[in-house]
C-alpha cells in the first residue's frame, strides 16, 4: 500500500492526477478495506472539480470510517457544489420560479443556516421592487442587472428567519 500511496504522490506532484487516481485505484483492489486509498482519491477528485466521484469515494470512505472528518466534509462540500451547478441551470432555464423545486430549496437552506448557527452571510439591503423606482438611470440600472441569480435566491433565503416551509 505505502509504495502506491508513494507512486500516487510522485505523479500528482507532476501534475498528473488521472496518473494519481489510477494508481490509487489498483490500490483499492488490492485492499479495499483500507480507507486511506479511497478517501485520497476523493481528495484528488475534489481538487480537480470532479464532483460526482468525490462524493462516490467519500461515501466508500464513510462505510469504512463512519466518524471520518474529511470524508464527511467532502461529501457535505460536493454535495452543495453539485446542488448549487443545477440550480444554477434550472435558474438559467427560468424552470425555478415556484413549486415542489422551491420548497425543497427553502427547506435545505433552512438546514443550511441552522446547522450554521445563524445567518451564514450578512443580509443586503433589500429593495422593493414592487414600487416603481424614480427616474430613467435607476430603470437603466436595473435593466442591465437583469434577472436575479440563483445565488441572489439562496441568499435571500438563508438570511430569512426560520420560518417554516410547508411540505
Amino acid at each position: 500500500m505505502a509504495t502506491l500511496l508513494q507512486q500516487a504522490d510522485s505523479a500528482l506532484k507532476l501534475g498528473q492526477s488521472d496518473a494519481a487516481v489510477a494508481t490509487l485505484k489498483i490500490a483499492t483492489r488490492a485492499y479495499p478495506l483500507e480507507k486511506t486509498a479511497w478517501l485520497r482519491i476523493a481528495q484528488v477528485s475534489f481538487d480537480c472539480h470532479e464532483y460526482g466521484e468525490t462524493i462516490t469515494h467519500a461515501k466508500k470512505v464513510l462505510e469504512l470510517d463512519p466518524d471520518n472528518v474529511v470524508a464527511t466534509s467532502l461529501l457535505a462540500v460536493s454535495g452543495l457544489r453539485v446542488s448549487s451547478k443545477a440550480l444554477a441551470d434550472l435558474t438559467v432555464k427560468n424552470r425555478i420560479v415556484t413549486g415542489d423545486v422551491r420548497a425543497e430549496a427553502q427547506n435545505l437552506a433552512t438546514i443550511l443556516r441552522t446547522s450554521v448557527g445563524g445567518e451564514i452571510i450578512p443580509a443586503v439591503e433589500k429593495t422593493d421592487r414592487s414600487k416603481p423606482r424614480a427616474g430613467r438611470a435607476q430603470k437603466t440600472i436595473a435593466a442591465s442587472q437583469g434577472p436575479r441569480s440563483t445565488t441572489e435566491e439562496v441568499l435571500d433565503l438563508l438570511n430569512q428567519p426560520n420560518v417554516p416551509v410547508k411540505k
